[in-house]
């Protein structure tokens, strides 16, 4: 980028080597000058015609026209304050990677980086930049850089998410254009740090003691300092790998979450001047597993918050969200701790999927791991039904489900097991004489903090490998279709 030529300044994330928004959505340019009510001019260099903006308490705001033509492109924005150049900007869609330390979680540390640096480095129309670890008590517009805009190269893709990368690298194989991301992290950070007041105003306070020197747990604090400048930037999506630091406070998480995809969401399309859209794609990383020990804890019931108590997204409370599952994804003797996978390929391939199907609209693409729709009672047995008896299942185990009985039923508590004892292509059968002559009230699957070893629980799709989710799911009287 040219030297800002007087008081001409850009925002400090529009820079060299950037991505913008394609077409049909317009990428919005804003900044500072100096004089008041003065034109501001700004011209994709052979494509189209020039767009302008007048200076009004200090700032400028524009609208690009809608561009598809990937690129290479130089930019020029002009006023009686200066004139300043990007080069080198290419035309895609872009991705906004947020969450803890799990997202932040460079590609140096996953399964086999000695191949995969090299060939991400390859790929020159993926284009990244990183904020800087900062927190603020107020709004920043001024958003600190920690890494600009850049192609990749071995010194700064090494450093930059590998969840965020790779879900580029996979995503832009079925795309054929550009891609770039912005990397705004922290590792060890809550929800409510990275949620505007907006959003924790509707939802219960939740407090987690003494904050920690390492990452800051305060409301707002991330969101103001991390989040909030880049709302004018148009944007397709985001996608969010967080939850660890919530599992204390499972219940309040569903509210917070929801909250959060609402409140980023208005305040970017109104910022963006309506060119981020008001239901922008927003997926996740439902919590993967952290140790061997077998114990319940708080994580199922944040997993199944994360989806709203669905099970699955998207559904009714979830509009254009879309989920990777990877509690089957676990990497006990990860040298940076059980709690951070090496495994990010796999959590990436299945973003990719779910993302393709919702944020894409390639509904031919199946998304989603088998997910129960009815459930028969008989003697001291259970059928559960997938996806309509449509699903075809492949059983890798016995283990997984539990039952609870009548009037001892709570997510926390240790319940029956009820083995597997029979299936078919879109069932399986499991012991329910754990309850004896109770009534079974709940069925649960794969409800443990680390439910199985890698890609070892006991029920996936036979054909994409995806795995069933974890579920917690009332019983009807008598049995029945579930919901």
């Amino acid at each position: 980028m040219s030297p800002a030529d007087g008081a001409l300044k850009l925002a400090s994330y529009y820079s060299d080597h950037m991505v913008l928004q394609r077409g049909p959505q317009q990428a919005v340019l804003w900044g500072t000058a100096d004089t008041e009510g003065d034109t501001v001019t700004a011209q994709v260099i052979g494509q189209g015609s020039a767009a302008t903006s007048k200076v009004q308490n200090g700032k400028w705001k524009l609208k690009l026209p809608a561009i598809t033509n990937p690129g290479p492109f130089t930019v020029d924005v002009k006023s009686r304050d200066g004139h300043v150049t990007l080069h080198d900007v290419l035309f895609g869609d872009v991705w906004l990677c947020s969450g803890q330390s799990n997202m932040e979680f460079e590609m140096k540390k996953v399964m086999n980086t000695s191949t995969e640096i090299p060939k991400g480095v390859t790929l020159k129309t993926i284009r990244y930049m990183k904020t800087q670890r900062a927190k603020s008590n107020t709004p920043v517009e001024d958003l600190q850089i920690g890494q600009p805009w850049t192609v990749p190269t071995e010194a700064t893709l090494k450093e930059f998410s590998a969840v965020c990368y790779l879900y580029a690298e996979y995503l832009q194989s079925h795309l054929n254009y550009p891609i770039g991301l912005i990397g705004s992290y922290w590792g060890g950070t809550p929800i409510e740090a990275w949620s505007p007041p907006e959003a924790t105003r509707s939802c219960p306070v939740v407090t987690h003691g003494t904050e920690p020197d390492c990452c800051p747990h305060g409301p707002h604090i991330l969101w103001n300092a991390k989040i909030y400048a880049l709302r004018a930037m148009t944007i397709y999506g985001a996608v969010w790998y967080q939850g660890e630091t919530n599992a204390d406070h499972t219940t309040e998480y569903n509210c917070q979450q929801k909250a959060m995809i609402r409140e980023w969401r208005a305040q970017f399309n109104r910022e963006s001047m309506g060119q981020t859209r008001a239901d922008f794609p927003f997926g996740y990383v439902q919590l993967g597993a952290i140790d061997d020990k077998g114990y319940v804890g708080g994580f199922p019931a944040l997993r199944w918050s994360q989806t709203a108590n669905h099970g699955y997204s998207p559904n009714s409370d979830q509009h254009n969200v879309f989920m990777a599952v990877a509690m089957d994804l676990p990497d006990f003797t990860s040298p940076h701790g059980a709690i951070h996978p090496r495994y990010k390929q796999e959590v990436a391939q299945r973003l990719v999927m779910s993302a393709l199907n919702v944020a894409y609209g390639h509904k031919g693409v199946k998304f989603q791991g088998p997910f129960p729709t009815k459930i028969l009672t008989s003697g001291n047995t259970l059928t559960i039904e997938f996806d309509a008896g449509s699903a075809q299942l492949d059983i890798r185990n016995t283990h997984g489900f539990e039952i609870c009985c009548s009037g001892g039923c709570n997510m926390f508590n240790n319940a029956v097991a009820a083995p597997i004892t029979a299936h078919s292509q879109s069932s399986v059968t499991v012991d329910s004489s754990g309850c004896g002559s109770q009534h079974v009230q709940v069925v649960r699957y794969a409800w443990r903090t680390s439910p199985c070893h890698l890609l070892q629980c006991a029920v996936y799709d036979s054909i994409t490998g995806l795995p069933a989710p974890t579920f917690y799911l009332t019983v009807p009287e008598g049995g029945g279709l579930i919901g």
